[in-house]
Protein backbone atom coordinates (compact mmCIF):
# COMPACT_ATOMS: atom_id res chain seq x y z
CA UNK A 1 0.00 0.00 0.00
CA UNK A 2 1.12 3.54 -0.74
CA UNK A 3 1.16 6.41 1.70
CA UNK A 4 -1.60 8.70 0.46
CA UNK A 5 -1.76 12.41 1.24
CA UNK A 6 -4.83 14.29 0.04
CA UNK A 7 -4.86 18.04 -0.53
CA UNK A 8 -8.46 18.01 -1.80
CA UNK A 9 -10.11 19.59 1.24
CA UNK A 10 -13.41 19.86 -0.64
CA UNK A 11 -13.71 16.05 -0.79
CA UNK A 12 -16.08 14.36 1.64
CA UNK A 13 -13.47 11.63 2.26
CA UNK A 14 -10.67 14.03 3.29
CA UNK A 15 -9.90 13.88 7.01
CA UNK A 16 -6.90 16.02 8.02
CA UNK A 17 -5.29 15.52 4.59
CA UNK A 18 -5.75 11.75 4.66
CA UNK A 19 -8.42 9.75 2.88
CA UNK A 20 -10.92 7.86 5.01
CA UNK A 21 -11.46 5.32 2.21
CA UNK A 22 -9.47 2.08 2.27
CA UNK A 23 -8.72 2.57 -1.40
CA UNK A 24 -9.06 5.11 -4.19
CA UNK A 25 -9.13 5.00 -7.97
CA UNK A 26 -6.85 7.22 -10.06
CA UNK A 27 -8.24 7.94 -13.52
CA UNK A 28 -6.38 9.01 -16.66
CA UNK A 29 -6.06 6.18 -19.19
CA UNK A 30 -4.17 8.36 -21.67
CA UNK A 31 -2.58 10.82 -19.21
CA UNK A 32 0.81 12.22 -20.11
CA UNK A 33 0.97 14.78 -17.25
CA UNK A 34 -0.38 14.94 -13.66
CA UNK A 35 -3.15 17.39 -14.60
CA UNK A 36 -4.56 14.77 -16.99
CA UNK A 37 -5.25 12.42 -14.07
CA UNK A 38 -8.03 12.63 -11.50
CA UNK A 39 -9.27 10.95 -8.36
CA UNK A 40 -12.24 8.86 -9.42
CA UNK A 41 -13.18 8.42 -5.75
CA UNK A 42 -13.74 12.17 -5.23
CA UNK A 43 -17.08 13.06 -3.68
CA UNK A 44 -17.89 16.71 -2.94
CA UNK A 45 -18.19 17.68 0.71
CA UNK A 46 -21.73 18.65 1.69
CA UNK A 47 -21.93 21.99 3.47
CA UNK A 48 -19.10 23.75 5.22
CA UNK A 49 -18.15 20.94 7.60
CA UNK A 50 -14.58 19.72 7.81
CA UNK A 51 -13.97 16.97 10.32
CA UNK A 52 -10.94 16.82 12.60
CA UNK A 53 -11.96 13.30 13.65
CA UNK A 54 -9.10 10.91 12.88
CA UNK A 55 -10.92 7.74 13.92
CA UNK A 56 -10.94 5.20 11.11
CA UNK A 57 -8.42 6.92 8.84
CA UNK A 58 -5.02 5.68 7.77
CA UNK A 59 -2.20 7.30 5.84
CA UNK A 60 -1.99 4.13 3.71
CA UNK A 61 -4.38 3.25 0.94
CA UNK A 62 -4.84 0.75 -1.88
CA UNK A 63 -4.70 2.67 -5.12
CA UNK A 64 -6.18 1.29 -8.33
CA UNK A 65 -4.49 3.22 -11.12
CA UNK A 66 -5.80 3.72 -14.64
CA UNK A 67 -2.97 6.10 -15.61
CA UNK A 68 -1.29 3.48 -17.76
CA UNK A 69 1.66 5.67 -18.77
CA UNK A 70 2.69 6.34 -15.16
CA UNK A 71 5.98 4.77 -14.10
CA UNK A 72 4.40 3.68 -10.77
CA UNK A 73 1.51 1.78 -12.41
CA UNK A 74 2.11 -1.95 -12.36
CA UNK A 75 -0.91 -4.03 -13.41
CA UNK A 76 -3.30 -1.18 -12.40
CA UNK A 77 -1.81 -0.89 -8.90
CA UNK A 78 0.19 2.10 -7.70
CA UNK A 79 3.67 1.16 -6.52
CA UNK A 80 4.88 4.61 -5.47
CA UNK A 81 5.92 4.79 -1.83
CA UNK A 82 4.03 8.05 -1.33
CA UNK A 83 1.46 9.80 -3.48
CA UNK A 84 -0.33 13.13 -3.29
CA UNK A 85 -3.77 13.90 -4.66
CA UNK A 86 -4.33 17.61 -5.21
CA UNK A 87 -7.18 19.91 -6.18
CA UNK A 88 -7.74 22.41 -3.38
CA UNK A 89 -10.98 23.95 -4.70
CA UNK A 90 -12.33 20.93 -6.60
CA UNK A 91 -16.07 20.59 -7.10
CA UNK A 92 -15.82 17.47 -9.25
CA UNK A 93 -13.39 14.65 -9.93
CA UNK A 94 -11.93 16.26 -13.07
CA UNK A 95 -10.59 19.13 -10.94
CA UNK A 96 -8.36 16.78 -8.93
CA UNK A 97 -5.06 15.20 -9.94
CA UNK A 98 -2.50 12.66 -8.87
CA UNK A 99 0.45 15.01 -8.30
CA UNK A 100 2.82 12.03 -8.09
CA UNK A 101 2.14 10.94 -11.69
CA UNK A 102 5.40 10.53 -13.57
CA UNK A 103 5.61 9.57 -17.23
CA UNK A 104 7.13 6.12 -17.69
CA UNK A 105 10.66 6.42 -19.02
Amino acid sequence: MAELRCGVVTCAHNKLNYCELEGIEVMGNEAQRPEQTSCGSFEPRKGESYSNDTKGISEYSNIVCHAYECEYNKAKKCHAGKISVMGSNANRSEQTECATFSKEK
